[in-house]
């Protein structure tokens, strides 16, 4: 009795994996969008994203530079400030 129940449950496994597995390739079937680039619509493609990428590198480089402008002016002015103060105490001790 044990192995009829045993050869029913994995029927019934069996069945469940194979509606599974259906509705499965049913969903990637409506999922699945197929698409064909043929190589003229690839190269003017490529070419665009090429395009593209050089205007983002430029505004990247572009924001970058003003970042470091500001960060070489704020490094200037203490330097600046330090410099100041010891030409101060300087002056102090030997004036």
């Amino acid at each position: 009795m044990s192995e009829e129940s045993k050869g029913g449950e994995e029927k019934i496994e069996k069945e469940v994996e194979t509606e599974v597995l259906e509705k499965l390739e049913e969903e990637l079937k409506e999922l699945a969008v197929p698409v064909a680039i043929t190589p003229p619509e690839h190269t003017k493609l490529q070419g665009r994203l090429t395009a593209m990428d050089e205007k983002v590198e430029f505004v990247m480089g572009e924001l970058a530079q003003r970042q470091g402008e500001k960060m070489g002016f704020a490094i200037g002015i203490l330097y600046g400030l330090i410099v100041g103060i010891l030409v101060y105490v300087i002056f102090l001790i030997g004036g």
